[in-house]
């Protein structure tokens, strides 16, 4: 065998086992995933995410050093799921409304698959758990979680300055403080009607689709009001050869 194919080898066997060990720990990321939903991140421990993954608890040592590590690891890599579906989104040149309608929904399907692990299970703000990380690998964790959270943030900001610079929608908010809105609006709704039955029966409303209604409402409101403003200057300016 000559030096070009033993190095051929190498490489591939390094390519190997990082595969392996990426998929390794995506299985931790997965069963952590479940642990936090049933028993919330304080209360998780890693001997219950090693029985999860079927693995010794030394394995995710291998990947992780501690439990906060993982629950960082995994808020990341869903938000940067989240921010690969607004970019599909974002890719398809939709009308203003109708790109924030697709992103809404893109992030309706991740509060669905995401709140019991990472929105609901974690009493602590995801900030406040930086003044407790020691570790290089956890703080790097952190700061990554961080980065796409913002950058998907600005996504779904962009989307909706792309509607303030159309003349779509207009508001004192700005596109910042609408985008939070929106954000809060889909937040609340979805909390609202996790409980299907008790709504149902406390108020006889049915809430299949209300996210997505809730969300249009708003935009209708903002859109109307726009357009009844720029009616209104319209109508109030001076005629031609008339004096201001």
């Amino acid at each position: 065998m000559n030096l070009n194919s033993r190095n051929a080898d190498r490489v591939e066997l390094r390519q190997r086992r990082r595969a392996e060990n990426d998929a390794r720990a995506a299985r931790i990321m997965t069963a952590a995933a479940r642990v936090f939903a049933r028993r919330g991140v304080e209360n998780a421990t890693m001997e219950m995410i090693a029985r999860e993954a079927k693995v010794a608890v030394g394995t995710i040592y291998l990947h992780f050093a501690s439990r906060d590590e993982v629950y960082l690891n995994l808020c990341a890599e869903r938000g940067t799921q989240l921010g690969a579906g607004y970019r599909e989104v974002i890719a398809r040149g939709l009308k203003p409304l109708d790109e924030i309608r697709a992103l809404a929904q893109v992030y309706i399907e991740y509060l669905r698959e995401s709140a019991d692990p990472i929105l609901i299970s974690e009493p602590t703000p995801y900030f406040e758990i930086r003044k407790r990380l020691r570790r290089t690998s956890e703080i790097r964790a952190f700061d990554r979680g961080a980065k796409i959270s913002t950058e998907v943030f600005r996504l779904f900001e962009g989307s909706v300055k792309r509607a303030f610079d159309a003349g779509v929608i207009a508001d004192s908010l700005g596109p910042t403080g609408m985008t939070a809105a929106i954000w809060s609006i889909l937040d609340g709704a979805f909390m609202v009607t996790r409980n299907r039955e008790f709504i149902v029966r406390t108020t006889g409303f049915q809430p299949d689709g209300f996210i997505a209604k809730a969300l249009d409402s708003y935009l209708q409101s903002v859109a109307a009001a726009t357009r009844a403003g720029r009616r209104g200057r319209l109508t109030g300016m001076p005629r031609k050869g008339t004096a201001s």
